[in-house]
């Protein structure tokens, strides 16, 4: 089961990148058009800004599932006693309701504004704000995982 979940995940960060991958060719050729025939791309900012939503949220599970967030650990010395073997474990469960909540609130902000569309390019606003709901709702699942498998860890011999 948690293969398949993986695999989803990756492919959802594959589409991500995708995106990436056009939204650099689109700014390449406005760049183009821009500097050399003096004719830019109508609605360049509308783009982008629909493309970050995706590329953000497409791979935020994905980069959570594996470890590729950006992590500090300026308290780790402080913290690695036993007392505080589940602190991991609390903070993850935190951030799995705190995204789940984020889910929930823009799932509800997406049907409520389902007519809305861009001034330029005129597209939906729903799939992209459907796509924050989804991505936020799948990296709540990761959190939530984390959690379970951060209680289930044992916890490391105290050295004397």
């Amino acid at each position: 089961m948690a293969e398949h979940f993986d695999r989803f995940l990756r492919l959802l960060a594959l589409a991500s990148g995708v995106v990436l991958i056009a939204l650099t060719l689109f700014t390449v050729a406005d760049v183009i058009l821009r500097y050399v025939f003096n004719a830019p791309l109508r609605s360049v900012f509308e783009f982008t800004e629909f493309c970050m939503a995706l590329i953000v949220f497409l791979a935020l599970a994905y980069t959570g599932r594996t470890g590729g967030h950006i992590a500090v650990d300026v308290f780790s010395k402080w913290l690695d006693v036993p007392r505080l073997r589940y602190l991991p474990a609390i903070l993850a469960f935190m951030g799995a309701a705190l995204f789940a909540l984020i889910a929930y609130r823009t799932l509800l902000e997406t049907i409520s504004t389902f007519g809305q569309f861009s001034n330029m390019l005129r597209w939906p606003h729903f799939p992209f704000r459907f796509t924050v709901a989804f991505g936020s709702a799948m990296f709540s699942v990761v959190l939530l995982i984390e959690a379970v498998q951060s209680c289930r860890a044992r916890p490391a011999k105290e050295t004397q």
